[in-house]
């Protein structure tokens, strides 16, 4: 067997055990579905006495923003280590990765601020800002599981993500290439869209349109019900993401290709 063949063989046994110890991981820690709605509540109560603060308003909702992420990806950071995972430890999340999250988010918003700028002037170049936004999701996507297990902090972690993606660029994007494929077979301008504008608070929303219209008619229940159905996807794929981006980031493709050797013997 050639080693493409082997490496293949490799990589699904990968995506294998990352399903297997997400599936172990959600149900051990069911009741962090909750927390995605909340946080969605708090940063709107937030936005509301933000609005009216102008300049300061906006550092305000940053904060705000990077405390929510700081606080799920610590629950994940947990649960993907095999911790027990409790309400009670809430508390201390929302600080453990604040500042590491602020400086990548400052970064990310100061080129928003370029490409607004550059497409106020000429809205023709609208376009340009959605292929910056999409190559930032792409060459960043691990940047979420680097936060909370990768060895560098702050501004260092885009250097770590674009070094990880140029390593593992097919292994870590396939999962994320299946999931988006029916929007880019119906679409592609769709597809790179939602790529550009999917983010940590705007991708519960779009989970909850895509299950909006898979369930049935359930009149005023059925907002709710897709909530927590959308927060139990997200949950989940995110653990998924935390398993691989472990299994991945431990081994490279010649170290995996020899262990898959030796185990065919």
């Amino acid at each position: 067997m050639n080693d493409l063949a082997v490496l293949v063989r490799a990589t699904l046994a990968l995506y294998r055990d990352a399903v297997v110890e997400a599936s172990r991981a959600f149900a051990r820690h069911a009741w962090v579905i909750v927390l995605p709605p909340a946080y969605s509540v708090v940063l709107a109560v937030v936005a509301s006495f933000a609005s009216v603060l102008g300049i300061a308003g906006g550092f305000v909702m940053v904060l705000a923003l990077a405390a929510c992420v700081s606080s799920f990806l610590t629950v994940l950071e947990g649960a993907v280590a095999r911790d027990r995972v409790r309400p009670s430890e809430l508390a201390p999340s929302f600080g453990r990765h604040l500042w590491s999250i602020v400086n990548v988010v400052f970064v990310l918003w100061i080129i928003e601020v370029l490409l607004g700028l550059i497409t106020a002037q000429n809205p023709a170049m609208r376009w340009l800002a959605l292929a910056v936004n999409a190559g930032i999701f792409v060459l960043c996507n691990p940047l979420p599981e680097l936060i909370y297990q990768g060895s560098r902090e702050g501004l260092a972690m885009i250097d770590e993500a674009v070094q990880f993606m140029r390593e593992n660029f097919v292994e870590w994007l396939l999962p994320l290439v299946l999931l988006l494929l029916p929007v880019f077979l119906i679409d592609v301008r769709a597809g790179i869209l939602v790529m550009a504008e999917l983010g940590p608070t705007s991708v519960l929303a779009v989970l909850m349109q895509i299950v909006e219209r898979v369930l049935p008619e359930m009149g005023g229940a059925g907002e709710i019900v897709a909530t927590f159905v959308a927060s139990a996807a997200l949950v989940w794929m995110m653990l998924f993401r935390g398993f691989l981006f472990r299994s991945l980031a431990h081994s490279g493709r010649r170290q995996r290709i020899f262990a898959a050797r030796s185990r065919t013997g």
